[in-house]
């Protein structure tokens, strides 16, 4: 299997069909998690799929595949009382499953929430993969970071492009870029940020921070779509791996 089937075959059985011994078959024994929603190895694993509600479930939306990693943004239901967005990024190692990111949001009630999944799922123009990684990640170092508000306004100017987030925030500073996951024409961007009050780009380090999942579909050597979870760091993980 490649590392996506591995990804979601092993989701399917373990979320979907309640089966505790998929995490046996699909996940490495040294299993590294960074998530806020379970402690680290396959037993923290087992322990957070054993306590989800009945009527939990998992929607896979758009799902790219980059050597060795894997990200999924989806949605899940049962985490409250509403839906989920989220987006998993996933390390496989062989066969299994050897570690795990993620940032979960609430879903916008209405047209809003709408908004933020809509849009094309299938990937196209594989061939185009590098050159669209290496566009977006020049442009997040060159440009989104540290300047969010400008950057992402300049974006917006263009009457191609489709914004599906909440747009510019005045609070959001992105600092540090951590991973960049590349498949055709979407790219993911996993990026630090600090929540500033003020919102005037200067961070002091002082702020808290979050992590941003951004995923950007190119077309013609542009940025055309957006979209995005922004999850606060919690104070306190499960483990000792950090968020990053």
């Amino acid at each position: 299997m490649s590392s996506k089937q591995i990804v979601l075959t092993a989701g399917t059985e373990l979320f979907g069909h309640r089966d505790p011994s998929a995490v046996e078959r699909y996940w490495a024994p040294d299993y590294r998690q960074h998530s806020a929603l379970a402690p680290d190895g396959p037993q923290g694993l087992e322990a957070m799929a054993g306590q989800l509600p009945p009527d939990f479930r998992f929607e896979p939306l758009r799902v790219l595949e980059d050597g060795d990693m894997v990200a999924i943004h989806c949605l899940y239901h049962g985490f409250g009382p509403g839906p989920t967005v989220a987006v998993d990024v996933f390390r496989v190692d062989g066969d299994r499953i050897a570690e795990h990111w993620d940032a979960l949001a609430p879903l916008p009630d209405g047209a809003a929430g709408t908004r933020w999944i809509d849009g094309p799922t299938e990937i196209t123009e594989p061939e185009r993969a590098g050159s669209n990684k290496t566009l977006v990640t020049e442009w997040v170092q060159n440009r989104l970071i540290g300047t969010d508000r400008e950057a992402l306004e300049e974006l917006a100017g263009n009457p191609d492009y489709v914004e599906h987030g909440t747009g510019p925030d005045d609070r959001l500073v992105r600092r540090t870029l951590h991973r960049v996951v590349g498949e055709g024409d979407f790219v993911l961007t996993v990026t630090e940020a600090l929540l500033e009050p003020g919102g005037d780009g200067e961070a002091d380090g002082s702020a808290p921070s979050a992590g941003c999942y951004d995923l950007w579909r190119v077309a013609q050597g542009r940025i055309l779509e957006h979209w995005e979870v922004v999850q606060p760091v919690p104070e306190n993980l499960p483990h000792d791996n950090g968020f990053f």
